[in-house]
């Protein structure tokens, strides 16, 4: 399996551990944040790896899905997914970094759903292969 879906996985799996967590400590939230937003993008920079193409060595998700497009692929929640990509950028690095950081939880419950359907996604790509 590729090293990007494995991390992708364990992030959503430090994700959800860190959310069952977040009423003992803000911290769990922040850490949650960064778990999804890592989450997605290892998830979409496998998928540009498997449309052969080389994916954007940064945080910037709308980079990897305009990838995917010029690759003529397309995620099934693509618009949604560009809308949040500035919510998960502040993420990537505010969440760790930043003490005034607030996550809304609606935010995260919604980056939940866009990271376990493109795991599920990238997953569906190593069976067909």
């Amino acid at each position: 399996m590729s090293k990007l879906l494995s991390r992708a996985e364990v992030a959503l799996e430090n994700a959800e551990h860190n959310y069952s967590r977040i009423q003992i400590d803000d911290c769990y939230i922040d850490a949650c944040c960064y778990n999804l937003q890592q989450s997605i993008e290892f998830s979409l920079k496998f998928l540009v790896e498997m449309t052969g193409q080389q994916y954007a060595e940064n945080h910037d998700i709308r980079a990897n899905i305009n990838i995917l497009n010029k690759a003529d692929y397309h995620v099934s929640f693509e618009k949604e997914l560009r809308n949040m990509a500035s919510t998960l950028y502040c993420w990537e690095t505010e969440s760790r970094y930043k003490d005034s950081f607030v996550a809304v939880i609606e935010d995260v419950e919604e980056a939940f759903g866009y990271a376990k359907a493109l795991l599920a996604e990238a997953e569906s790509k190593i069976l067909r292969k």
